[in-house]
Formats: C-alpha cells, sequence, structure tokens
C-alpha cells in the first residue's frame, strides 16, 4: 500500500540529536509522527503524493527544543501588562507606568514586570514612594524580572492584605514597609487572574514559545491552571505540548488521586511537585554559607526546613511523584541533597527523576554527589548570559571568587550528571541560552554547540519522562522542530545569539512562520 506522507522536508542540514543518524537532509511527517529521516534521495518516493512538501533551501533544523523550567502560562497572562524588561532607570519605570493611568479607572490594578534595577546606574528597588508618585487611586505592582521580588505602591499594600511583620517584607528605619516584598508566599491570592485570563494566558503563552523554537514546555503553574490547559488542548488551542509541575501544596490531592508523574497524553502531562527551599540572587534572597558581598549582614532565607522538605520528598517518593526543587543558593542545595542522601528510598531517585533546579552556586563535591544519587540538575544558561558576565550582577552580589564556581556546567557534565537546560523565561530563548554556555569564558561553566543542544532537547525530555516521544528526529517519535536561519554549528559562538527561528513545526504542522524570512 502506498503511504503518502502528511509532510516532507527536503534540502536541508538536520541535526537530529539521534547518535545512530546524527544528521539527515530529508524528513518525513505522517499522523504527527516522523515517518522517515534521511537523504533527499530517500523522500523523493514520498514528494510526488506528500500533502506538503517544504524546500529547506539548505537551512538548519534541530528537533524542537525542550524548555526545561519556565513560567509559561504566568508569561502569557503577563503579556498584557506593562514591560520593563528594556527599561533603563526607576525614572523610565515610573513614565511607563504613568502612561497607562488614564488607561485605568480609579481602583482598578496596574500591573508591570520584568524590571532589572541591575542594568541601572542607579542600582536600587522601586520603592512605595515611587509607586505612589504614579497614583494613589489606583494599586500598583511591579514583578522584578526574578519574581522573588515586587513592588507595590500603598494602595497595592492595602488591598493585598499581607501580613506586614512577615519575613520578606521590608521596612525603612522607622519600621514602616517600603514597599519592597521578596518571596512573599501567596503574594496575589487576593487578585488571582479569572479563569478566561488563564485560558488567554496558554494560548498567549503557547505563542510565543513557538516564536523562540519551543515546542515542548515544562510549566511551573500555580493551582487551578491545569483545567484552563485541558480547555485549550480540547479546542486545539496548544501549540506548544505542556508539562505542568503542580506546586507542592497540591501534593496529597496527586496522592489521593493516584495522580503520578508522567501522566497525560501527547499535549498535557503531569510534571514533578514544584518545591521552593529559597529566593533569588537578585533579591538577596538565595541562601548562600556566606554572606552577600554587598549586604555582610545577609546570608538569604531559606524558605523551608530539612525536616519539613524531608518529610516531603518521603510522601512523594512513597506515591511515585518526581519534585522538582528550587535551590539556588549553596545553604539550600546542601539541604536538598542531604535529605536524599538520608532518604531510605535512595533507590527510587534516579528512576523517578527527581530534580533541583537553577543549583547555580552548587559545589564540585555536591555535583557529585548529586550525580550518584541520580538527581537531576535543571539549569539556566540564560542566567549566565545574563548576569554571570565580567561585570555582572553576580559580581556585585557574590565577589569574583564565588562567580567563578557558578553554574558550572561543564564541571556537571563531566562528572556525569544528568543536565537538562530551562529559560525561566529570563529570558523566554533556547538560542540566548545556548549562546550564554557555549560563549562563556570560564571554563568550568563553557560547553561546546552539541552539549548544549542535547541539553535543551534530549536532556530536557529525559528530566520530564518524555524522551521516547520527543527531543530527537527519530523515526515513530512526534515530529517537532524548528528551522533555523544559520547553522548553529558553524557560527562563531560569540555570533548564535543572533540566529532566528524561521519556522517552529509541532507534529508536522507549522506553528510559527517568522515573517522577515517566510514570505
Amino acid at each position: 500500500m502506498e503511504i503518502k506522507a502528511d509532510l516532507v522536508a527536503v534540502n536541508g542540514n538536520i541535526i537530529t540529536m539521534d547518535p545512530e543518524q546524527p544528521t539527515a537532509t530529508a524528513l518525513a511527517v505522517k499522523s504527527y509522527k516522523v515517518l522517515a529521516v534521511g537523504s533527499d534521495e530517500m523522500a523523493m518516493d514520498l514528494v510526488s503524493t506528500a500533502k506538503r512538501v517544504i524546500d529547506l533551501g539548505g537551512k538548519t533544523v534541530v528537533p524542537g527544543f525542550v524548555d526545561a523550567h519556565c513560567h509559561l502560562t504566568q508569561k502569557g497572562i503577563r503579556s498584557s501588562y506593562v514591560h520593563l524588561h528594556d527599561a533603563k532607570s526607576p525614572q523610565e519605570v515610573k513614565k511607563r507606568l504613568k502612561r497607562e493611568v488614564p488607561k485605568h479607572e480609579k481602583g482598578q490594578w496596574i500591573r508591570g514586570f520584568g524590571w532589572d534595577e541591575s542594568n541601572w546606574d542607579e542600582k536600587r528597588y522601586l520603592t512605595r514612594n515611587d509607586l505612589d508618585e504614579i497614583s494613589k487611586e489606583h494599586p500598583i505592582a511591579i514583578d522584578r524580572v526574578d519574581l522573588h521580588l515586587a513592588s507595590v505602591n500603598s494602595m497595592a499594600l492595602e488591598e493585598l492584605d499581607i501580613d506586614l511583620d512577615q519575613d520578606g517584607v521590608e521596612k525603612d528605619k522607622k519600621g514602616k514597609p517600603t514597599g519592597v516584598l521578596k518571596d512573599i508566599e501567596g503574594l496575589y491570592d487576593n487578585i488571582e487572574p479569572s479563569e478566561k485570563n488563564v485560558y488567554e494566558g496558554v494560548v498567549a503563552g503557547n505563542r510565543l514559545a513557538n516564536e523562540v523554537g519551543i515546542t515542548t514546555a515544562v510549566d511551573n503553574a500555580p493551582a487551578g491552571y491545569l483545567r484552563s490547559l485541558r480547555r485549550a488542548e480540547r479546542t486545539n488551542e496548544l501549540t506548544a505540548r505542556m508539562i505542568i509541575n503542580p506546586p507542592v501544596t497540591q501534593i496529597d490531592h496527586l496522592t489521593e488521586l493516584g495522580i503520578t508523574s508522567g501522566m497525560g497524553g501527547a499535549m498535557v502531562r503531569i510534571g514533578g511537585a514544584k518545591i521552593f527551599t529559597d529566593g533569588s540572587i537578585g533579591a538577596r534572597t538565595a541562601a548562600l554559607s556566606e554572606p552577600y558581598a554587598d549586604d555582610k549582614d545577609n546570608t538569604g532565607k531559606m524558605l523551608l526546613n530539612k525536616e519539613d522538605f524531608s518529610s516531603i520528598i518521603r510522601k512523594a517518593m512513597e506515591n511515585d511523584i518526581q519534585t522538582v526543587t528550587h535551590a539556588i543558593g549553596d545553604r539550600a542545595i546542601e539541604m536538598v541533597i542531604s535529605s536524599f542522601e538520608e532518604s531510605s528510598y535512595t533507590s527510587k531517585i534516579r528512576n523517578q527523576r527527581h530534580r533541583i533546579e537553577h543549583a547555580e552556586l552548587i559545589s564540585l563535591d555536591q555535583i557529585r554527589r548529586a550525580a550518584s544519587l541520580g538527581l537531576i540538575l535543571s539549569m539556566q544558561p540564560n542566567f549566565v548570559g545574563r548576569w554571570q558576565q565580567k561585570e555582572g550582577l553576580y559580581m556585585d552580589r557574590l565577589g569574583e571568587e564565588r562567580v567563578m564556581t557558578m553554574n558550572m556546567f561543564k564541571a556537571a557534565l563531566d562528572n556525569g550528571a544528568r543536565l537538562c537546560f530551562g529559560s525561566d523565561g529570563m529570558p523566554l530563548g533556547p538560542i540566548y541560552g545556548i549562546w550564554s554556555a557555549v560563549s562563556h569564558h570560564n571554563p568550568k561553566v563553557q560547553l561546546n554547540v552539541e552539549e548544549a543542544l542535547r541539553c535543551y532537547t534530549m536532556e530536557g525530555a529525559y528530566s520530564s519522562f518524555v524522551e521516547n516521544i520527543v527531543g530527537s528526529l527519530k523515526e515513530g517519535k512526534r515530529a517537532d522542530f524548528a528551522v533555523l536561519s544559520d547553522n548553529i554549528l558553524e557560527v562563531p559562538p560569540n555570533e548564535i545569539c543572533d540566529i532566528e527561528v524561521e519556522r517552529t513545526i509541532l507534529g508536522g504542522k507549522v506553528e510559527y512562520s517568522n515573517p522577515k524570512a517566510v514570505g
């Protein structure tokens, strides 16, 4: 019987990430899956009857990127907020917010996100006084780029109705809240987005992912978002495969229902329970063993003690639930690794694929211990490109000696650790992350392109139990791939960040075409 392909792509430079066939020039798709991968000659028999044929024109194709750690739905929701990523000063932030005031009725929230004081000459957080200048008749909240710190005005502080005496509420010398809030659990519980907003955020977030070649996203979504994701799946609005890491507060519900990590279908799956043990370097809340270089009395903030963390991972391991634990500072990382070492279920760690998220200040000894246990290191090369340069934020916060032993991707691989990459949305963009890892000046950090690609494809898939369906271009796997403007294996490392995604294909369907590259 003659087989008719849904799509045949020919005349390409295809990097498959399949060790049995690393490169090809053509691939065929049938029923959302890769039908064949090989030479143009192999594909010729399928071209005449194919529903669609794409001439790649010699362009490079890679498997669709797997972003192993992001907040995609929340990023979609925030796409309607005031964008502050490229603001160059507190004054510019205030100017942009001021323009929003006439667009909002009195009492209506004004939200902004993405500001980063490390890019400013005036390296300070925005305060309540700054935002009160914008309006005292609108609650205003603006999230720092890392989402571990928010600045709010007086009206927002009242409406959020949080305990102002809790740790994380910054106060001035008179004991009054400054409006700077660090790692406050449930900060926005009183102003949760509507189900309509969440659904629209799902759709918008998926489109943002497609623009940068992401076809599978591991989404650290708040409780209750799964309903909107399933709705988007039923209405065929999902354009990326979504793996949901529910917050650890939901672990009892998961165990009562018998839900285990990896359950789901082709488009939506359950990942691991998301746990926070500390904060961020930018907010000075990552838990360190030694004080911050620019805050000598501060070693950060542990959000969970060892006894409680050990109890959580015990419950997870007993119920076949993966854990994905945020730990940035060396003190938090040590607590996580030692808790797993002391567990009665160490034999389950590797198969259940428990992960440490970020692991930025992990030491060589801790890398080796994590690798021995089978803990996966889920790290963010995008942070390295953004903040771990010779005069970056991390140098200010930590000093040169500690920065030289941060985010040691190469050391992790050399010592046998499983390493996957995610963007954390800072920025959302695997190519930026690959550039960051490949072009970095520190040999303990720097990877070659093939290693970085693998971390953003096959290793990301492995870390979420989907390595048999995505992560490489191989017969029988889902036909997810991205067409790039340049050969990522041949351009100079410092030019990788200039590569653009020209097309993103999910299951053989073109979900994104770059208008600058595709007519």
